[in-house]
């Protein structure tokens, strides 16, 4: 799992580490509130899988927005949903490399179409990494959680819209850490914490915001989410020691949602 979720954040473009740094943050959260062992299992694989679909939205987003997928993935995880800043990033990021008139018509069809663009994107994203997590024998909270990692506490996220607790935990879990975790790597703790109160209640479940505020303040928080010995810590969890059989077929099922991971990145491999 440790090598999948390596894998997971590059097709993200993500930093190494980053599904590894939402995992143990997620986990201390998920203590925090009193979960059970099996829910902590649930949270576990959650995270650490929570970008199983990445990979299938990658060449529609080279297509739409004539730009490098990986880049725009991974500037995306630092906006939010304000007009201003939704509209700087697709100027900033949409045909840099391509000529004028083929830059404006996509631009300009980004600008009319950008709500059913983006909620294809991330239905498409969100439904293969459920299903992919199904393949792979985790539960139906490990592939709720995935499915709902794109719906903000207030209703205006996507696919669904969903709001409040109609969110699964472990997802309103997931996106308040993948937020913390990209800030925090980009300007540090202060950064991570500022952006969590600013999102509390529009993107985040306040309490959860309150609750990481409260585990996060500790110096020693932030010396073990920055270790280098973060990746040892979080597969030595007792999740990760757990012991699972698998026959033939089971192998065959792993395998086959690792290569859809893979296949997906563009549509001349699909089944490949």
């Amino acid at each position: 799992m440790g090598a999948l979720s390596h894998a997971l954040d590059m097709t993200e473009g993500q930093p190494a580490g980053h599904c590894i740094r939402c995992c143990w943050i997620g986990v201390q959260l998920g203590r925090e509130l009193g979960l059970s062992a099996q829910a902590l299992s649930d949270l576990y694989y959650t995270l650490l899988l929570k970008d199983l679909g990445c990979s299938s939205n990658a060449a529609r987003i080279c297509e739409l927005y004539l730009a490098d997928d990986l880049a725009f993935k991974r500037d995306f995880k630092l906006v939010d949903s304000s007009l201003s800043q939704v509209l700087g990033f697709v100027i900033s990021h949409t045909g840099l490399q391509a000529g004028l008139a083929e830059r404006f018509r996509s631009v300009l069809n980004i600008l009319r179409n950008g709500g059913t663009i983006s909620r294809e994107l991330i239905e498409t994203r969100c439904q293969r990494g459920a299903e992919i997590a199904r393949q792979m024998h985790f539960s139906e909270s490990v592939a709720h959680g995935i499915l709902d990692l794109d719906e903000h506490f207030d209703g205006g996220g996507k696919p669904q819209g969903l709001r409040g607790e109609e969110i699964s935990l472990f997802a309103r879990i997931a996106l308040m850490c993948q937020v913390i975790d990209v800030f925090y790597v980009s300007g540090g703790r202060d950064a991570a914490r500022n952006e969590a109160r600013r999102r509390s209640g529009s993107w985040f479940d306040p309490s959860l915001v309150a609750m990481f505020l409260e585990l996060s303040a500790a110096d020693s928080f932030w010396e073990t989410v920055g270790s280098l010995e973060l990746e040892s810590l979080v597969l030595s969890l007792e999740p990760a020691q757990s012991v699972r059989m698998a026959d033939e077929d089971y192998l065959d099922d792993i395998a086959a949602a690792f290569a859809r991971v893979i296949d997906a990145k563009s549509p001349f491999t699909s089944g490949h």
